[in-house]
């Protein structure tokens, strides 16, 4: 049962034996899985958790960052937005190097991307007559890995791990970044408390970047495991040609419905982490406080992720959960916004968030294998890569368009407000979010609408690897 694929038998010499030495039959299926499998996972997301920590390092310390590159607060939403953009623009690039150049390869491009954009970033520090250019210039090339970044778990899960345990490999891969979110949520704002502090923050963030471009380098040296480890994975080499696969979805009208709904609930999350103190500024609360707001979300969606994860392994209820927990989203992050809008309500605010994060971020893991199971036989990369390429359009949209609806704050309401850190240098300014909020609570609703009256999947390669087992 060798798997088809790309195998790197000179590099793996002293590897591949080793990992035969802790291999283990699944009676059921009486294929072998290997452990190295958790080794080249790890990696995967610890380079995903880095370009995190990358992606929203400013955000939380938004006003800190705009004072000392000396832009506006847009400017600084832009360091989030260019990862939308270069997700986008290299969505179809990067399934073409996933599904020809192999994992492994896809994942050192990733690793390598990652640290050289953090470097130029460090570096930015430097010379503050291009201080700005330079630091987004590093988060543009640390933005080049994330669309590898997004599309590889689902492959990895795919060819690496058996049937039961492909929907948590997917949902561990997937959110390597979203732990790393959870990183610049939380370390960001202790350590910046003066806009001086930024440099700092810079040198702590590469640490990870590159000890993952080490692991990546000289832990990962194949792309497949020696034999499959699934049905699945075995026939990863009969699947259709990219070209084939994406002419396919395309007319997919289920699918289609999934690629929009799982953008929706993506541009939600993203919205919420990125604008987040823009959020609650206005009404007095600091950057520490919505810092934990994030961390509360990404904590207990991380927990709820796993535990769906695991749930979804044993039932395949992929719609069914998805119904379910997008709906709550909707209920919890209206409950959410109207809090947000009060002043003191430190608690209600950190629980609601809590249960905003257990209720949506498991459903973008889950998506992702819902899509590869309805797209089956069509490659991974190309069912999860566009459903991704959607999440970022969508996302990209959201961030822009929402500060667009903030108003100036009224006069009473600029005593309570804590958004400017200087309020004498003309920098940053408090808006009015109430509008912006109600509307992505409005845009929230409508996705979990329509995925409970439309979604009703088919799911075709658990229908293919039943219908090999029963021959067997």
């Amino acid at each position: 049962m060798a798997l088809r694929g790309e195998h790197d038998e000179e590099n793996c010499e002293n590897l591949v034996p080793a990992v035969r030495l802790y291999t283990s039959i699944n009676d059921e299926s009486q294929y072998t899985v290997y452990k190295w499998r958790w080794f080249v996972l790890a990696t995967l997301t610890l380079i995903a958790a880095s370009n995190g920590m990358i992606w929203l390092s400013m955000s939380t310390v938004a006003n800190y960052a705009a004072d000392y590159y000396d832009v506006s607060l847009e400017a600084i939403n832009w360091l989030s937005i260019v990862y939308f953009i270069t997700t986008v623009i290299l969505g179809i690039p990067a399934i073409y190097m996933l599904e020809h150049c192999g994992l492994r390869a896809s994942i050192l491009a990733a690793a390598w991307l990652n640290a050289l954009g953090q470097l130029v970033r460090v570096l930015s520090q430097y010379d503050d007559r291009i201080k700005f250019p330079l630091m987004m210039g590093g988060q543009t090339i640390s933005s080049f890995a994330q669309p590898l970044i997004l599309f590889m778990p689902a492959k990895l899960a795919a060819v690496w791990f058996p049937d039961g345990q492909r929907t948590l490999a997917t949902t561990i891969g997937s959110l390597g970044q979203t732990l790393g979110m959870l990183a610049a949520t939380t370390i960001s704002p202790p350590i910046v408390s003066h806009h001086s502090h930024i440099p700092l923050l810079n040198d702590i963030i590469i640490g990870p970047a590159v000890l993952a471009v080490v692991m990546a380098t000289f832990g990962v040296c194949s792309s497949t495991p020696p034999t499959a480890p699934s049905g699945g994975a075995e026939e990863e080499g009969h699947t259709q040609s990219i070209i084939t696969g994406i002419k396919q979805v395309m007319v997919d009208k289920m699918y289609l419905l999934l690629v929009f709904i799982s953008g929706a609930g993506f541009a939600v999350f993203c919205a919420i982490l990125t604008l987040m103190t823009q959020f609650l500024c206005p009404q007095g609360y600091s950057d520490e406080f919505a810092g934990w707001c994030s961390a509360l979300m990404i904590i207990f969606g991380f927990i709820g992720s796993v535990i769906v994860g695991i749930i979804v392994d044993k039932t395949k209820l992929y719609a069914e959960i998805t119904k379910t927990a997008l709906a709550l989203t909707s209920i919890t992050l209206s409950i959410f916004v109207v809090f947000s809008l009060q002043y003191n309500q430190e608690i209600p605010l950190a629980i609601l968030a809590s249960l905003v994060g257990i209720a949506a971020l498991p459903v973008y893991p889950l998506v992702q294998e819902m899509a590869v199971e309805m797209t089956y036989p069509v490659h991974e990369a190309i069912s999860v890569g566009i459903l991704n390429i959607s999440c970022c359009i969508q996302s990209a949209v959201v961030v822009v368009l929402l500060p667009l609806l903030a108003k100036p704050l009224s006069s009473a309401a600029m005593s309570h407000e804590t958004c400017s850190t200087n309020p004498h240098s003309g920098g940053v300014t408090a808006f009015d979010q109430t509008a912006p909020v109600l509307a992505l609570s409005a845009f929230a609703a409508l996705s979990s609408i329509l995925t409970i009256v439309g979604l009703r999947p088919r799911y075709h390669r658990m229908e293919m690897e039943h219908r090999d087992k029963v021959e067997e």
